[in-house]
């Protein structure tokens, strides 16, 4: 549906905190961009270390607690869940 955000509704419901990684910028795009691929490279292969190189390879370097801060929001509220 176009202008729902699945991420705010169900962070304020949980008490998430809007995560940097929204509103972070790289050198070649950021916020709901960089957002968006740390979710697509978070295939259950990939560590966090590896997600962050993947994404800086796309929108420049990004700091890896933004990605590891992201990714645990998104665990917080059902959408990933740490693969052991």
């Amino acid at each position: 549906m176009f202008g729902y955000d699945y991420f705010s509704e169900h962070a304020k419901v949980a008490g998430v905190a809007t995560p940097k990684v929204l509103s972070y910028e790289g050198l070649w795009g950021g916020g709901e961009e960089c957002a968006y691929e740390v979710l697509n490279f978070a295939d259950g292969k990939r560590n966090a270390q590896e997600i962050r190189d993947a994404v800086s390879a796309e929108y420049g370097p990004m700091p890896l607690e933004i990605v590891v801060e992201y990714l645990k929001a998104l665990e917080k509220i059902g959408v990933v869940e740490q693969v052991k």
